[in-house]
This record gives structure tokens, sequence and C-alpha cells, in this order.
């Protein structure tokens, strides 16, 4: 059975050293958040992390909000291979916000900075495109290969099921995605998960079990 590592190695060469530069990048922004405001991290630091210069970050993203956009997209695949093998419909739903609750844990000042980007319109929720070397690199999971990356809007309408104002549901999930965690704050963050499942129940009552 082919293993992640080779599916990999026969990928040309041109596509594993973008992916290695992607990851590099967004592995440094990573270790950097939780200990330095988003917006005090210079874009030279980053390219450094990774030694690469300025002008290649910006050939690879437009700016640094665009690597934060590359940020979620990256942590929604995992998020879905964390939770593989989740029931469809509200099962899906409570075990993605479960999921979530012990990422915004692990790293909230990386959560709270997305919000943040998100209230100013930043365009951080936008979708895009993660190569099958970015994500075997990333992962190392062949599953990753498969998971489409989709609005989240998309994600949460997927699995809820027919009702009659099924947008109000899904506004209302995507109000308490982001709203429950700042709601809380950093310091009951401890708090989280079943704040989460409480307001995820009030939208999924009628979705499929």
């Amino acid at each position: 059975m082919t293993s992640p590592a080779d599916r990999f190695a026969a990928l040309p060469l041109r596509e594993r050293k973008r992916a290695r530069l992607r990851v590099g990048l967004w592995q440094a922004l990573r270790e950097r958040v939780e200990h330095i405001p988003f917006a005090d991290i210079p874009v030279r630091e980053l390219a450094s992390a990774a030694e690469v210069s300025e002008p290649t970050f910006f050939s690879h993203f437009g700016s640094k909000t665009e690597l934060l956009a590359y940020h979620i997209c990256m942590w929604r695949i995992g998020t879905v291979l964390a939770i593989d093998g989740a029931s469809q419909g509200a099962d899906f739903i409570r075990q993605f916000f479960d999921e979530t609750a012990r990422s915004i844990v692990a790293g909230p000042r990386m959560w709270f900075e997305i919000t943040a980007e998100v209230a100013r319109g930043g365009g951080v929720c936008a979708v895009l495109d993660i190569s099958a070397a970015e994500r075997l690199l990333a992962f190392d999971d062949l599953r990753a290969l498969d998971i489409a990356l989709t609005p989240q809007a998309d994600l949460f309408r997927r699995h809820l099921a027919p009702s009659p104002d099924p947008e109000a549901a899904v506004t209302g999930l995507l109000a308490g995605f982001y709203g429950v965690p700042l709601a809380l704050g950093a310091d009951r963050l401890d708090e989280l998960r079943d704040a989460y499942r409480a307001h995820v129940d009030r939208y999924t009552t009628a979705a499929v079990r």
C-alpha cells in the first residue's frame, strides 16, 4: 500500500518545493502567533524562518492576511480528519464543534486573531487551493487528499435537515462558531466545549441523526 511519504515523493519536484515553502511559512506563523500579536509579526521574520526572501513570501501569499486564510483552510482539513468516522447530520456538526473547541483551547491567540480579521472583513474565510503536496506534507495522511474545502456555511448547510428556515439555522451556527468563544473570553475557555454543545443543539434538533 502506498504511504503518504511515497505519494509525496512521487510528485514533481517543483510541487514538492512549493509545498515545503508554503507549509514552512504556515508553521512559522503558528509558532509565533501565540506569543506575538498578528499585526506585530513582520513578514521578513516569517520569510527568514522559512529561509526565503520577502519577495518570495509575496509570490506565494499576497499578504499576511492571506497566510491567515491559508491557516483556516489547513485547520479545516485537520479538523475533518480528526473527526473522520462521524456520522452525517447533527452528529457531524457536534463533533466539528467539539474538535474546534479543542483546537481553540490549544491555541487561543490564533483563534482570536482570526475572529478579529473576520470582523474587519479581511477575507480570511476565502477558500484557497491547497495542493496534494501541501496536504501530504502537512498531515502525512492520504485521507487529506479527499477532503473538499467549501465555505463554512456550505459545510453546515450540508449537514442540516430540511426545515422551514434552514438559512437561519446556518446563520445561527456561524454566529455561535465565532461568537461563543468571544462571549466566554480567554479566561473561561475551559467551558467552551459545553457552551458550544448547547449552542449546536439549539440549531440541530431537527437535523438528521
